[in-house]
């Protein structure tokens, strides 16, 4: 029994076709009005012969035939990532509020970097006005959110940051920020230090050109250290995060010096996911041979700096599995849409900000908690168990610790359901390539 699931949007055309709009095809495809009801159907609690049935009985078409189109056409989709499938139907959860939400407050930012999944650039037509904010930051003071990160775009280059910031505050919720640092000055310094925001400051290289060939304007690049600076200064903790790429993995040693010379608490290595604008230059994306090697190396690093260096994904290969069976029926279960989520400047909930793209649930027409709770693209996401994941995972003696790992790489390549494909461990063990669209 398969129970498909359409994440995706569909746009209705003249002439009876219909567009699929993904993240993975430009612009979309078209599809005819039988193709795209099924499409609507595919919920998540429906197996593939009742769609079948329905479509069958709705144009007339005998239910062996319906079920060969139905099948084959899902089968298709889900080979490119376009439809999901499990064992079970989904389940509905109440879970715990979010501990954190991620707040992209604005698209808007003064840089154009190669890796941004949210494709950040200009202000959007339709973002949260202050009142619908302050309203929103009531509702998760409420419901028991305990912090909020601001990011974005450019956080700071929205006018009412510092407005939106302090209502939090004095609601209760801890507030951190994430941002370019290229906009700090000394005065919005010392709004965020009085406001106890540990601030995390992008860095993608040690010098202007490096850093200028990832985010497009070297001069930029002392404008950042200025603002770490500025930061540092009054005393608030900052964190320098640094998304690994082909273009800068020699360049981490001098990244890990500049952190130490501007006295930074923290040292954060993302990788790099093609997805956003950063889709347009998959060619960035490490190897997991790549990544293992510079994660051994940042793992080295740990006693030898005076800051943090925080931890990576399938650091745990390391050292030797922690022993015990890996519970199958367990969630394979990444943080997002459990322990935080991500709000989209235009309102939409997701369980991170790689998930833009999705048929999503807003802000603006449905209470927070309403949609923490009801969501169905949450709730599938949370039904998504260990014994769902194909290839090499369900072999692999860290399965019990890792779960799975991120879905956001699995994701961009359209390979949600497979083995991760940034571990080094799953790749070794399955060198089957995840389906491109």
């Amino acid at each position: 029994m398969s129970y498909p699931y359409f994440p995706f949007k569909l746009q209705d055309e003249d002439g009876g076709r219909h567009t699929v709009l993904s993240p993975y095809t430009n612009g979309g495809f078209s599809v005819n009005a039988s193709a795209a009801d099924l499409l609507r159907l595919c919920d998540g609690r429906r197996p593939v012969d009742e769609l079948s049935e329905v479509i069958g009985e709705y144009y007339g078409v005998p239910s062996q035939q319906a079920a060969s189109v139905a099948g084959e056409f899902l089968s298709r989709l889900e080979e490119k990532g376009l439809v999901w499938s499990r064992a079970e139907a989904m389940r509905w959860y109440n879970p715990p509020p979010p501990q954190t939400v991620f707040w992209e407050i604005t698209a808007q930012c003064n840089l154009k970097c190669l890796h941004c999944v949210v494709s950040a650039d200009r202000r959007l037509d339709g973002e949260l006005s202050t009142a619908q904010a302050i309203d929103l930051i009531t509702q998760w003071a409420r419901l028991g959110v305990r912090s909020l990160t601001f990011s974005g775009g450019e956080p700071l280059m929205r006018p009412d940051f510092f407005q939106l910031a302090d209502a939090a505050r004095q609601m209760g919720l801890t507030a951190n920020l994430a941002t370019n640092g290229t906009t700090i000055t000394e005065a919005s310094a010392r709004r965020i230090a009085a406001l106890g925001m540990d601030t995390q400051i992008s860095l993608d290289g040690s010098n202007e050109e490096i850093y200028g060939d990832f985010r497009g304007k070297k001069e930029m690049f002392a404008k950042a250290m200025e603002g770490a600076r500025l930061l540092v200064k009054h005393a608030v903790a900052v964190s320098i995060a640094t998304v690994a790429t082909r273009k800068n993995i020699s360049d981490i040693p001098m990244t890990l010096k500049l952190t130490e010379e501007l006295r930074a608490q923290s040292f954060r290595l993302i990788p790099f996911v093609p997805y956003g604008r950063g889709a347009g230059s998959k060619e960035l994306e490490l190897s997991p041979d790549q990544m293992r090697a510079l994660t051994e190396y940042l793992r080295g690093m740990r006693h030898r700096v005076p800051f943090s260096i925080l931890p990576m994904e399938f650091e745990h290969t390391f050292d030797p599995p922690a022993g015990g069976a890996a519970d199958r029926s367990a969630p394979s279960r990444c943080g997002g849409a459990v322990d935080y989520c991500t709000v989209t400047p235009l309102g939409e909930v997701l369980p991170c900000h790689y998930f833009e793209g999705v048929q999503a649930d807003n802000v603006k027409e449905s209470s927070f908690e309403h949609i923490w709770r009801k969501s169905r693209f949450l709730n599938y996401f949370r039904s998504i168990q260990v014994k769902d994941i194909s290839g090499a995972c369900q072999r692999c003696p860290w399965l019990a610790q890792c779960q799975g790992g991120c879905k956001a790489a699995n994701f961009s390549h359209g390979a949600m359901m497979r083995s991760n494909v940034h571990c080094w461990a799953a790749t070794a063990g399955d060198q089957t390539p995840p389906s491109q669209v």
